[in-house]
């Protein structure tokens, strides 16, 4: 038998089968708190449908993280871990070994338990009323009389019971202050809640929607609560420990990905041979992807910095859902779609893409299983191969990584790829992708009269996109020149998201003040040696004299009044003509240093291999300067000359907006 995945409502479960919690697992620890948050987000799940009036086609039901089980058939391990408590009716009700879940099950148990006893109903009156209904039951590999304390519990039995002789049992001292936490809860905070909800304040009532909603079904009218059920095959026994330690160890969950993966690597998806796709070749294709994505330098031109995934198939999965809700919705709506789907996914509790993809195959049998196994995998590798097509493409590349570092949602870009006409070229889709840049752009201020931008340092966020916009223009104009698909003209998006990049002056007069005379004294020595070759005997002399008298303010002075880098006042170096991106690597080390300074650092910092922005090679190369002489100074004049080129350069994104 092979793992398999399956969605269980908590009315399935309600079956007399027995879950066995194996000795590496510690008892019940939840506090009220998680006890609190499971119960407020059941009870207004469960006042949603009171409120609508009517059954909605989605979030039919709230859905549990996973539970990862493996059965138990073999009689004498029955035998040997159930003791006195194994019978000849156990098989019928099954035994399963919860290697991940105890902790959602147990107070599910807690609640169903408190339920009953509010109602006073026995496991007889539950069975006669409830359809046969029988609530699972909880035992435990070295936790003696754990079960029994459970299949115990009501509110007469806790008055009743010594209290010392629950403090003294750690796991009877959490299971009865649940169990009391319960009832406390539903009397102040359920009725709260009820209230708001304008149902009223019966506790009765609010009992009532927690029982309805624990005995529903898959198809029960009104909800229910389900849960994913991954079951591991029996003959994997061995792997349990490992399983269970690679799940908790950081409290790692399954992920969409891992789910979903098992949901179309079935054996019954298989049957049919080799006329749709086979289990190897899907295995292999879905490693391949994985491998391709968790390089760095493809994840990154998809991605925003600090965005990443422990299975990066998850994005596929992702896009595809997104394609899928996105379908019969225009163009112009698709932001606000895209934020409600947002916030729908970002319930990780739901596994809604899961579901998506388990709603797709269930009930399918044979061939049409295989059939719509193999389409759906298609989906995925189609979506696969125009991202890499994507990736392949320089231009695109830039585009596409630059769009991906604004915010823009990549879905989007997917989307109207697959939407554009067959006789459309790689230039249309470019041409899309500018006038997204442009969305993106639309802080910028613009003075066209002066050909200025007219935002500055302040405003972060729009300056930053402006100069990545600038440094990607800067490589496509390159790439174009030259007719090249050399991966030389492609923005290196990861080494971009692995640094801390920012925004830094260029003339740093006024900025990042030196507060320490240690710091001023090794600023003006690095400074004599950077500017030895234009410093007069008669100035080097008097700015030893002021070093020498700890007048380092006024050494420092002099030597930027050498520089030349007193002239162009603070509003005119906060404008983006003093502005560049630098890693904070390199702009830690030179600081406020003088502009020669910080050119012979670049330069050393360049030859060393690191990544510095072709724009700023630009800048420090003295690109902007028309004479080529002043190769030490950063003058006003060099500022207007930058000013100017960055606006010749990105005015056509700015104002390329679709009308």
């Amino acid at each position: 038998m092979d793992n398999s995945i399956k969605q269980y409502a908590i009315g399935e479960l309600l079956d007399g089968r027995c879950l066995y919690i194996p000795s590496y697992q510690r008892g019940y620890r939840w506090t009220e708190k998680q006890v609190g948050d499971l119960l407020r987000d059941l009870l207004c799940f469960a006042n949603d449908f009171a409120n609508e009036g009517k059954e909605k086609k989605q979030d039919q039901f709230y859905c549990l993280q996973p539970v990862i089980a493996r059965p138990i058939t073999d009689k004498d391990k029955l035998k040997s871990i159930l003791g006195t408590e194994y019978n000849d009716s156990i098989l019928e009700h099954s035994v399963w070994e919860i290697i991940d879940g105890q902790q959602r099950l147990t107070t599910i148990f807690l609640l169903y338990k408190y339920l009953l006893d509010q109602k006073g109903w026995n496991a007889e009156t539950l069975r006669e009323e409830e359809d046969g209904k029988e609530l699972y039951h909880i035992c435990y590999a070295t936790r003696d009389g754990s079960s029994k304390f459970l299949e115990g519990l009501s509110m007469k039995t806790l008055s009743d019971s010594n209290k010392d002789d629950i403090k003294e049992n750690v796991d009877f001292f959490h299971m009865a202050n649940a169990f009391k936490y319960i009832g406390e809860w539903i009397k102040t905070e359920g009725k709260n809640i009820n209230i708001r909800y304008q149902l009223g304040g019966s506790l009765d009532n609010i009992r009532t929607s927690f029982f309805k909603l624990l005995n529903g079904m898959s198809d029960t009218k009104g909800g229910s609560v389900q849960v994913l059920w991954y079951e591991i095959a029996e003959i994997k026994e061995k792997n349990n420990v490992k399983e269970f330690q690679k799940i908790n160890t950081g409290k790692i969950r399954l992920t969409d990905a891992e789910l979903i993966k098992g949901l179309f690597l079935l054996k019954k998806n298989f049957t049919s041979g080799d006329k749709y796709i086979k289990q190897s070749e899907l295995s292999l294709e879905w490693e391949f992807i994985e491998n391709t994505l968790h390089a760095n330098n493809f994840w990154y031109f998809l991605q925003k910095k600090s965005s990443d995934m422990p299975n990066r198939i998850d994005l596929l999965f992702n896009l595809i859902y997104k394609k899928n809700a996105l379908k019969e919705v225009s163009e112009d709506e698709w932001d606000n779609k895209i934020k409600e789907i947002d916030e729908l996914l970002s319930d990780t509790r739901q596994s809604e893409i899961f579901r998506f993809y388990y709603n797709r195959f269930e009930g399918k049998m044979g061939e049409d299983l295989q059939h719509e196994v193999a389409s759906a995998w298609n989906e995925v590798m189609e979506l696969f191969r125009t991202l890499d097509d994507w990736f392949c493409s320089p231009s695109t590349y830039n585009f596409i990584g630059l769009l991906s570092q604004c915010g823009e949602d990549l879905c989007r870009l997917v989307l109207h790829f697959e939407y554009m006409p067959e006789t459309s070229c790689r230039e249309d889709f470019e041409n899309y992708l500018k006038q997204r840049i442009s969305y993106h752009l639309r802080g910028t201020k613009i003075d066209q009269e002066k050909k200025a931008i007219l935002n500055t340092y302040k405003e972060h966020d729009t300056i930053y996109k402006l100069l990545l916009t600038l440094n990607i223009h800067l490589l496509n104009e390159q790439n174009q020149k030259l007719e090249s698909e050399s991966d030389v003209y492609k923005f290196p998006f990861d080494v971009l998201s692995a640094q801390n990049w920012d925004i830094e002056h260029i003339d740093s007069f006024h900025t990042n003040n030196l507060k320490k005379d240690k710091d001023k004294e090794d600023w003006i020595k690095t400074a004599m040696d950077d500017r030895s070759g234009d410093l007069k005997d008669e100035e080097k002399s008097l700015i030893q004299q002021k070093l020498e008298g700890n007048a380092l303010d006024d050494a420092i002075n002099l030597l930027k009044k050498n520089a030349q880098e007193v002239e162009a006042d603070e509003e005119i170096k906060n404008t983006i003509g003093n502005l560049t991106l630098l890693d904070a690597s390199t702009n830690r080390s030179y600081g406020n240093s003088l502009f020669c300074t910080k050119r012979r650092i670049i330069i050393e910092r360049i030859k060393q291999g690191v990544f510095v922005p072709v724009a700023t090679q630009y800048i420090f190369a003295k690109f902007f300067d028309p004479k080529g002489t002043n190769r030490s100074l950063w003058m006003k004049e060099d500022m207007e000359a930058y000013h100017k080129y960055i606006y010749d350069a990105l005015i056509t994104y700015v104002n390329n907006e679709e009308d």
